[in-house]
């Protein structure tokens, strides 16, 4: 029996126009009835995921999100972290000594900011599509050298953003070494997500059913991308969307349908809903 669904968001719990239909809205309220606990769980940061938790009606209620691709699980109505990990400011700076090298923006993240980190000498200047980014995430990005980020702030991410082919050459100049001390995901075809090893969806979704006393036998897990990788594996029911990566596919127990075609309510009617 299902008592805890984690819905990734983009490509899964909304359409292309990131919008969250009504449909899936019914069958979400359908499971909550039926006591199913239900958890956003999302590369986003928290404020990214709020306007759907409102949407939800989440915010007043004991729920839960799992942010920035694991690296943090807060309860909403109280919004308590129950879990961080953040990356050290010696990772930040060797991340960022590699990454300068290449094209491709360099972006920190937390739940509260999202930065740009630019050179000293660098012209001050942010492209279209990165403040698109962050309209999209409700954050305004803010540039920032990297000497002058106050030790105490901490970073749950690092982002290399840019055109596919900047982000390509970073991807191969990634050498396995990199991947052995880092969790590395190309979550979308212009970024690559960077955070402490071990810390992805997967494992954060692992925290909070055992936080919440459930076995992973009684987890469902929806998702489309290769950062939804790590928590269909560990679901006892990983459940791809048709609009799911080819890789993702090859690890899931269930397909349903697109996110176009309201594929997160079709999924509910069929494995969750009694």
């Amino acid at each position: 029996m299902i008592k805890l669904v984690a819905i990734d968001i983009d490509g899964t719990l909304v359409n292309e126009q990131k919008v969250l239909t009504q449909r899936v809205q019914d069958a979400i309220h359908q499971a909550i009835d039926q006591g199913v606990k239900i958890v956003l769980c999302t590369g986003r940061p928290i404020e990214g995921i709020r306007p759907y938790l409102d949407q939800l009606g989440f915010a007043d209620e004991e729920d839960y999100v799992i942010s920035q691709n694991g690296a943090a699980i807060t309860r909403v109505d109280t919004m308590e972290v129950v879990d961080h990990v953040p990356l050290s400011l010696e990772e930040v700076t060797e991340l960022y000594e590699f990454g300068k090298n290449y094209p491709a923006d360099i972006c920190l993240l937390n739940e509260e900011r999202f930065y740009m980190v630019l050179p000293y000498g660098a012209e001050p200047r942010i492209e279209e599509d990165l403040i698109d980014e962050g309209r999209t995430i409700n954050m305004e990005v803010e540039i920032i050298h990297l000497d002058h980020l106050d030790e105490k702030e901490e970073i749950l991410k690092m982002v290399y953003f840019g055109d596919p082919n900047e982000v390509d050459v970073v991807e191969q100049a990634m050498s396995p070494e990199w991947h052995d001390r880092y969790y590395i995901v190309r979550s979308q075809d212009y970024l690559i997500e960077v955070m402490v090893k071990d810390t992805n969806k997967g494992t954060a979704l692992k925290k909070l059913a055992d936080h919440l006393g459930f076995s992973m036998d009684e987890v469902m897990a929806i998702g489309d991308g290769e950062n939804d990788y790590e928590m269909i594996e560990a679901a006892g029911l990983g459940v791809v969307m048709e609009n799911g990566t080819e890789r993702l596919k090859g690890i899931a127990n269930e397909l349903t349908l697109s996110n176009e075609a309201d594929g997160v309510a079709h999924a509910f009617r069929k494995w969750v809903l009694k």
